[in-house]
């Protein structure tokens, strides 16, 4: 693998990921609580979307710091090939957390669902088609660097999935209008 970045970023990534994993298991903590008193489904899968999501970045945390630590100790040419040629460490720590912040925005989408609305059966097939078809593309693409392929279509993924989340956090501002709800629209 090469590195065309500078080493020290990976250690300024491996501090970076590891606050977003502390304030993550705070709000966890928070939500956790919140579940708690009220024992409502939706507060449950705040809790649990916000567990999943920080345990996502724990793992990236992991793996830029195992980078970091693998290259400023290492002399001549630098690889970080650990599992395969053509599947790395990285590329593990990537998909685990693609997978984990798809699934942990799946759980904020069930939140922010009314609660006699249900899924539509023909958006969990069209969904499924999707990721299908993302997944025969980056065949046919045959990157080797996996987690690099995977990103483009994770971002437009989890910007279609948090886009839902804006527009129910919207709507509900404009029948609240209070401060709290104006509070969680905007963060």
């Amino acid at each position: 693998m090469e590195v065309s970045i500078p080493v020290w970023v990976y250690g300024l990534d491996s501090i970076m990921y590891f606050v977003a994993s502390i304030i993550g298991f705070l709000l966890t903590f928070y939500f956790y609580r919140i579940y708690a008193l009220s024992s409502q489904k939706k507060h449950q899968y705040v809790y649990l979307a916000f567990l999943i999501l920080s345990l996502g970045f724990s793992v990236l945390t992991v793996s830029s710091l195992y980078g970091y630590i693998r290259f400023i100790t290492c002399e001549g040419v630098c690889s970080l090939q650990s599992l395969d040629l053509a599947f790395s460490f990285e590329d593990f720590s990537y998909l685990t957390y693609f997978g984990f912040s798809l699934t942990a925005y799946v759980m904020l989408i069930f939140a922010y669902l009314d609660e006699n609305i249900k899924f539509s059966k023909l958006f969990v097939v069209l969904f499924l088609i999707y990721l299908v078809f993302i997944a025969g593309f980056l065949t046919i693409k045959r990157d080797f660097r996996v987690w690099y392929a995977y990103s483009e279509y994770f971002h437009l993924t989890s910007l279609i999935m948090m886009i839902f989340v804006l527009f129910r956090t919207f709507v509900n501002y404009n029948s609240e209008k209070s401060a709290s709800s104006f509070l969680v629209m905007f963060s």
